[in-house]
């Protein structure tokens, strides 16, 4: 009997956003024949906000969890390092798999013990070459230093040119796009009326949503001025932003909703465990992006068969294609025209958009995509072992 390829994944957390989500999908839909996952963290449930992916990974027999309960800060490093050596030495695995802030570890254990190592990289991050300060400092070692890196993983195009851009000299690079469940989300009339009922929504309100955490990059503020546009020819139309984020900021962007004529008509539900009721509540998905790489909310919510009105972040335009409307970063009008435009469809119309949505989806966008390419991917860095149960 062949052995298994034993791969470590290595993330910050299991905090409920977008990177983490995928994480999960991808190691919950790998061949437990052939490969033996571990997935280490920096930060254990207690440590962090919002929502906790952990209990999706616990009854998972091929996969083993691992916490290094590092502290916070920099200073936390000093610590959690060393762990994470001796956590590797223990495992003996075959291959270490990066995730968003947990690529440079890996990168640096990897060399020390002669493994090989993987990146895995989720958004453009233009935003921090804009911003400059300690991310554009790191950014610039990350790039230095990815002539050392087996193979990185872009979950976009826009990704890979926005890197390749900054300066990435990887040995291997390819786009892996993300890949949605599509038994969990999918249309689900009755899950969506039980979450409006629980939001306090009558049934017939036309409900336009944002999904993704409360973070200037979702700008938010873009989104409430397209809600305000909407409005005001949509008396009827009720808004939802789902999502977690500090206190403060939620409070500066209620306040906004407020000035901008929206008191009452937006809920702020915060972060949600049913997610596929939630998005099967809305009559559309708004996405005001700035940055993105291949963002989930949108695949989510075809998924689920709702229509979407995104700017044109990351691969948004791509994984759309022809099933919804396209506009440009921070165009509050391009967003409520689009709005309206889908709000105003028939209802034999609706339903072919919605049918054509969720077929694009799980035509190419599917869990299982992922997890093949992946594992494909990964198995590519070791030539000479001969795959279990006779699979080259």
């Amino acid at each position: 009997m062949a052995v298994k390829t034993s791969i470590l994944f290595l993330i910050p957390s299991l905090a409920a956003a977008g990177a983490e989500r995928q994480l999960c999908e991808l190691v919950r839909h790998m061949d437990p024949r052939r490969f033996e996952v571990h997935v280490v963290v920096f930060y254990g449930p207690g440590q962090c906000e919002g929502g906790d992916l952990t209990p999706e990974l616990t009854d998972l027999p091929h996969v083993t969890l691992h916490s290094l309960a590092k502290r916070r800060g920099p200073a936390g490093y000093l610590v959690a390092l060393p762990r994470l050596v001796r956590l590797v030495q223990r495992i003996d695995p075959d291959i270490l798999h990066g995730y968003t802030d947990g690529n440079l570890p890996v990168l640096l254990v990897g060399r020390l013990l002669r493994k090989p190592s993987v990146w895995g990289i989720r958004a453009t991050h233009l935003g921090l070459i804009k911003s400059g300060g300690l991310g554009l400092r790191l950014l610039k070692l990350s790039m230095w230093l990815s002539r050392y890196v087996d193979l990185v993983i872009f979950n976009s195009e826009a990704g890979r040119v926005s890197y390749r851009a900054m300066g990435l000299r990887a040995r291997r690079a390819m786009v892996i796009p993300n890949g949605f469940d599509t038994s969990r989300f999918c249309p689900d009339p009755e899950a969506g009326a039980r979450q409006r009922e629980a939001w306090g929504l009558p049934p017939d309100a036309p409900l336009v949503g944002i999904v993704g955490r409360l973070d200037p990059v979702k700008d938010h503020p873009t989104f409430l001025r397209a809600a305000a546009r909407v409005s005001q020819e949509r008396p009827d139309a009720r808004f939802v932003c789902v999502g977690a984020g500090p206190a403060s900021y939620r409070e500066s962007l209620q306040a906004e909703a407020r000035a901008l004529g929206l008191a009452g008509k937006v809920l702020w539900p915060g972060g949600c465990d049913a997610m596929p009721g939630a998005y099967n509540a809305l009559d559309l998905l708004i996405l005001s992006s700035t940055e993105e790489g291949f963002p989930n909310a949108i695949g989510e919510a075809m998924a689920c068969g709702v229509p979407c009105v995104a700017t044109r972040a990351g691969d948004a335009a791509e994984l759309i294609g022809r099933t919804g409307v396209v506009t440009e970063v921070a165009d509050a009008e391009g967003l409520r025209a689009g709005a309206l435009s889908l709000l105003a469809e028939t209802p034999s119309e609706r339903s072919a958009r919605s049918a054509a949505a969720v077929s694009r989806i799980v035509s190419g966008f599917g869990t299982s995509a992922l997890a093949r390419r992946t594992e494909t991917a990964l198995l590519s860095l070791l030539p000479h072992r001969p795959a279990p149960g006779g699979v080259a």
